[in-house]
């Protein structure tokens, strides 16, 4: 065979071989983005759900406010739990925009760093959620106020603040004095730089988002499949 005949060959084969390189890069990268969006579509839905209850309820709590404003303790836990639906909304949406946001074509190294990104935001609406625990005390306070207002009957017997004789509002002030400083030492110690604490870590590991972190396992897998490819 001669000379030239084998380098007609040898540039076939690599063609070949290349075309071969680049049809298993597709795959991976149609499977990629398969795989991932199947595990954030849930994500996003629940967080649009969420965000639509939450708007509902600052819409309903702004209403009683401008209701309640003269009676300074009803006012008080309307704008506590408005603080708390306002700031896990903006979170939500956060959550959503970085959802539609992702590229899901593009490298797996940007892809892993949204992701994380999003997880990061997952923590914090847990962490969120400690930091608030005392406003759900406010939740008995304002149902009370709008079964009074609205004269409901069928709910009449719920009046937490008659049955307490008046206690709850002291208990409502306690949680707060006690819970809000306990709540904010929680949020700031929950980070990653402390994840060599046991409970810290727990923590984490538990409010990241199981989705999210499938999404991140299969990212490592399809990296290191591509890796293996090249």
């Amino acid at each position: 065979m001669e000379l030239d005949e084998l380098k007609t060959m040898w540039l076939s084969n690599d063609v070949k071989l290349e075309k071969r390189l680049k049809l298993n890069e597709q795959t991976i990268e149609l499977i990629q983005t398969q795989k991932v969006t199947s595990k954030l579509a849930p994500l996003y839905r629940q967080r649009v759900i969420e965000c639509i209850f939450h708007i509902i309820a600052i819409i309903l709590l702004i209403g009683f406010l401008f209701i309640s404003i003269s009676q300074l303790p009803y006012a008080l836990s309307a704008i506590a739990l408005l603080a708390f639906y306002i700031t896990t909304l903006v979170n939500a949406i956060k959550q959503i925009q970085l959802i539609k946001s992702m590229d899901f074509n593009t490298d797996l190294a940007t892809m892993q760093s949204s992701l994380v990104m999003l997880q990061t935001h997952i923590i914090n609406y847990a962490k969120l959620s400690i930091l608030f625990i005392p406003t759900f005390l406010a939740y008995p306070t304002v149902l009370t106020k709008v079964i009074k207002d609205f004269d409901l009957k069928t709910f009449a017997d719920f009046d937490i603040i008659a049955k307490s004789n008046g206690s709850w509002w002291t208990l409502q002030m306690v949680a707060f004095i006690v819970l809000i400083p306990l709540g904010i030492w929680f949020y700031k110690k929950v980070t990653y730089k402390n994840m060599d604490e046991k409970w810290v870590r727990r923590f984490i590991q538990q409010s990241s988002g199981t989705r999210v972190t499938e999404a991140l396992e299969f990212l490592k897998e399809l990296q290191s499949l591509k890796h293996n490819s090249n």
